[in-house]
Parts: C-alpha cells; sequence; structure tokens
C-alpha cells in the first residue's frame, strides 16, 4: 500500500513537471512570434520586454550587437518591415533554458526608392528564465535569401 500511495505521489510530480514543461514551451514561442512581429509597427516596447539587458546578438553579416543596438535599427526611418512570418519553430527546454530553432519570411521596403524585397532567415534565440520570467538572452541569425 505504501508502494502505491509513493508511485501516485511521483506520478502526480511528474505530471506537474510536464505541465509546467508545456506551459514554458507555450510562453517561448508565443515571445518568439511577439518578437518576430515587432518588426512591422515598430514596437519596440514589446521588443525591450522580450529581450535581456545583456543579450548578445549575431547577425547575419557577424557582426555582434546588444539590445539597444536592435531597439535603435527598429526606429531608423531607412528602411521598413512590410510583414514577417514565423515559418517553423522547435523549442526545446533544458533548465531555465529555452532554445528556439525557428525560420521567418519578411517583406521590407526601402524608403529611398519603395521598392520592395522578400526575404527569409533561420535563426537560434537562446531564453533564460529569470526571476520567473522568460527573456532573451542570445541570437544569431542567417539570412537564407528570397
Amino acid at each position: 500500500m505504501k508502494f502505491l500511495i509513493f508511485s501516485c505521489c511521483i506520478l502526480s510530480g511528474l505530471a506537474s513537471l510536464a505541465q509546467t514543461a508545456s506551459d514554458d514551451v507555450t510562453m517561448v514561442k508565443k515571445l518568439n512570434e511577439d518578437w518576430i512581429h515587432s518588426y512591422p509597427g515598430k514596437d519596440t516596447a514589446t521588443m525591450a520586454r522580450i529581450l535581456a539587458d545583456d543579450l548578445i546578438m549575431i547577425t547575419p553579416n557577424g557582426s555582434r550587437i546588444g539590445k539597444q543596438d536592435i531597439l535603435n535599427s527598429m526606429a531608423s526611418p531607412s528602411q521598413q518591415v512590410k510583414s514577417t512570418k514565423v515559418d517553423k519553430t522547435e523549442v526545446r527546454l533544458v533548465g531555465n533554458t529555452a532554445m528556439v530553432f525557428a525560420e521567418a519570411s519578411f517583406v521590407t521596403v526601402d524608403n529611398a526608392d519603395g521598392k520592395e524585397a522578400t526575404g527569409r532567415t533561420s535563426y537560434l534565440d537562446i531564453y533564460e528564465k529569470r526571476h520567473g520570467r522568460w527573456v532573451a538572452i542570445a541570437a544569431h541569425v542567417t539570412y537564407l535569401g528570397q
């Protein structure tokens, strides 16, 4: 009988952990969507909430930039992101760390000549749960072309 009660307690705890992991994956996927969809509206408030102050991003050209660089770039008038779409997303959890493996497509408009361009990226974002909240701490973006 003690074994049965012990087994039920263990299974109950495992079910609770599985639910927490599922909730974390859902939250990180939502943050990924919010990040990508913040570009067209130049929603720097959403972006600032998602990115950790110490975030490091490696851009497609190999540059290393931080949170403030991303926010400044979003506010720049030289190029407008017309639309974005998350094409694929996979999230892996390891403790308080989440890895997002994803692809996104986008349409930009060059404000100088009004020409539209399309493109696709593959990226890896690393999130960390800090004080009960997920924040992006690292990113690496690869441009896949049109």
